[in-house]
Parts: C-alpha cells; structure tokens; sequence
C-alpha cells in the first residue's frame, strides 16, 4: 500500500488563485476532495491518502468508501504537519509520497528519504490506476 500525502492548500491555491476571495478558495477545495477521493475510490491502486489543509477544521465532503483523509494544521502550518507525518512514515520504514507544488517542501521530504510528485503527476497516476 502507498501512502501519499497531499499539500492541499498548496493544490487548491495553485494556477489563478486569489487570496481576496475566500469563496472561490472552498470551492476549489470541496471540487479537490471530490475529485480525489472520486478517482481514489474507482481506482484499482491500493492507496492511502491524507489530504492537509492550512487554518481551522472546516466541513468537506469525500466520497464514501474512499481511502482519502482531510487533516487540518491548526496552527496553521500544513508544510510542518506533512513533513512531519512523512518523517514518521519514514521511521517505520514505509515508504510516502509528497504531492505538492512547493519546491521547498518536496526537497525537505526527499531529504528525508521520501519522494514528491506535482498535483498534476498525481491527479494522471489516480485516474490511470498506477497511484
């Protein structure tokens, strides 16, 4: 089983992100977990993913049934919360994968022993049953 663990906030606030709409940002995360966890529970890929967000416990949806977990940092630093949770992977000799955008955190968990891969990378690998 593969575990990845995703920078969510990182995801939904890629591209044309605007910080002065809140709105457009929990949209954009409600169509994330959606589609994740749609592909993660069609796919015949055995996975694990925990899926993190920067700020306070918010309500999302995700499929039943799909092995996608929505984790929150609620001091508000996910990159802390990721790499912390791929360190204690790592220690227990399981192998992780990082999902994210930022260049910073994914040479911190390589460093670590760990791989990362972009959003997009991982959206293709869901969709195509090698995750």
């Amino acid at each position: 089983m593969r575990t990845y663990l995703v920078d969510g906030t990182n995801a939904v606030r890629r591209g044309d992100y605007d910080p002065r709409f809140p709105m457009v940002e929990e949209a954009r995360t409600e169509g994330l977990l959606l589609k994740v966890s749609a592909l993660a529970a069609e796919s015949s890929a055995r996975v694990e993913i925990e899926i993190f967000f920067d700020g306070p416990r918010r309500q999302f949806q995700v499929r039943p049934g799909a092995p996608v977990r929505v984790r929150f940092a609620l001091d508000g630093d996910a990159d802390a919360a990721i790499l912390g949770s791929a360190r204690r992977l790592l220690n227990s000799g399981k192998g992780v994968v990082v999902v994210t955008q930022d260049g910073g955190l994914a040479a911190d968990v390589e460093a670590e022993g760990g791989r990362s891969m972009r959003i997009g990378e991982f959206l293709d690998r869901l969709r195509g049953g090698t995750a």
